[in-house]
C-alpha cells in the first residue's frame, strides 16, 4: 500500500473512533442472557448499570467493598433494600469487606432451589401472601421466570440450585440484633480465653461488652422470658427463649425488668441494666446466644442473621 493510501485508510479509521467514542455506551442485551434466572450465573460482577437497562430480571455474585452498605447496592442494581435481604437471609446489619452477596434486579424475593423435584405448587404456596390468589400468583411466577405455559398445566418441576424470582415476596427476617443501642467494643470474645478472676485458661460461651452501669440491655431477638433472677457467676441474668428453640443469656446486670414468661419484643423491651454482679472484673454485658439443641455460637457472627 503506497503512502498516500495508508494515510487514507488511517483517516477513515480515526474518523470511525471518533464517531464510537462520541456514542454514549450501550451496554448489550445478549451477552447477559446468561444471567437469567434459571441459567447459571456468568461472572461473578457484572458491571451494575446492566441490571438496570436490561429488562428481565438476571443475578450475579456482588463483592462487598469499603464504603458499601445494603442501601448503595441496592440502589446501583435497580432493586430495594428488602429484596436484597430477603434473597440472603441476611439484614446486613454488619457488612464483611470482600465477602459476596447475591444481587438481583427485581423487586422481591430470588428464591434458590435446596432439592431436585421442588415444584412449581409447592413454592408458590408456600410463599403465598394471605389474600394474594394462588392461580394468579402461579402465573406471575411464570412468567417473570420465563418458564413455558405448560409449567401451569404439569407442576413445574425445578432442579436443586435454580434461581427462582417470587415476584413482591419479602421474609420476614427474625434475626439477631445487638442488644445495645451502642456499644465501643467488645472486651473479650467467645472462645477461650485466660479467666480474670479463675486464673485459668476456659472456654468463654459468650462476648463481654463494656459499657457504664445503668445501660440499657433490649433483646437481641423477640421471645419469651424463661429465666429472670440470680444465675451463679452470670449474676443477675435474663433469658430469653426464641421460637425456633433457640435463646439468648444477658449476664451481669444491675437490675432486671422483665419476669417469666413476658413476651418481649426486639430492640424495644427494656430487659435490664449493665451492671458487674456475679464472677466480674467490671461493668459490662455477657451476651450469649444457644442454639435449640444446647451449643453455644458466636453471638457476633449471628448479628443480622438468624
Amino acid at each position: 500500500m503506497n503512502l498516500s493510501r495508508w494515510k487514507l485508510a488511517a483517516g477513515i479509521l480515526l474518523g470511525m473512533a471518533a464517531i464510537s467514542a462520541a456514542i454514549a455506551p450501550v451496554v448489550p442485551a445478549f451477552p447477559y442472557a446468561r444471567f437469567s434466572v434459571l441459567t447459571p450465573p456468568g461472572p461473578a460482577e457484572p458491571p451494575p448499570e446492566a441490571f438496570r437497562k436490561i429488562p428481565r430480571l438476571i443475578n450475579a455474585r456482588h463483592k462487598v467493598v469499603n464504603g458499601d452498605n445494603v442501601r448503595s447496592i441496592a440502589t446501583a442494581y435497580g432493586t430495594d433494600v428488602r429484596s436484597l435481604q430477603s434473597t440472603n437471609s441476611n439484614e446486613f446489619i454488619f457488612m464483611s469487606r470482600g465477602g459476596y452477596i447475591r444481587v438481583h434486579n427485581g423487586k422481591g424475593l430470588l428464591y434458590e432451589v435446596t432439592a431436585n423435584g421442588e415444584t412449581l405448587d409447592g413454592i408458590a404456596g408456600r410463599y403465598l401472601a394471605k389474600g394474594r390468589d394462588l392461580k394468579s400468583f402461579r402465573a406471575e411466577i411464570v412468567e417473570d421466570n420465563d418458564l413455558p405455559p405448560s409449567a401451569l398445566l404439569v407442576n413445574h418441576k425445578f432442579m436443586k440450585g435454580e434461581r427462582v424470582y417470587l415476584p413482591d415476596v419479602y421474609v420476614d427476617l427474625d434475626t439477631y440484633h445487638m442488644p445495645l443501642r451502642n456499644y465501643g467494643r467488645i472486651s473479650s470474645s467467645f472462645g477461650m480465653r485466660y479467666h480474670p478472676i479463675l486464673k485459668r485458661k476456659i472456654f468463654h460461651s459468650g462476648c463481654d461488652i463494656p459499657m457504664p452501669i445503668g445501660t440499657a440491655v433490649y433483646p437481641a431477638r423477640s421471645g419469651v422470658v424463661a429465666f429472670a433472677g440470680w444465675k451463679g457467676g452470670y449474676g443477675n441474668t435474663v433469658e430469653v427463649r426464641h421460637k425456633d428453640g433457640s435463646m439468648c443469656r444477658y449476664g451481669h446486670l444491675s437490675a432486671v425488668k422483665v419476669a417469666v414468661g413476658d413476651t418481649v419484643q426486639k430492640s424495644k423491651t427494656l430487659l435490664g441494666k449493665v451492671g458487674s454482679t456475679g464472677l466480674s472484673t467490671g461493668p459490662h454485658l455477657h451476651f450469649e446466644i444457644i442454639t435449640a439443641a444446647g451449643k453455644s455460637v458466636n453471638p457476633m457472627a449471628k448479628i443480622g442473621r438468624k
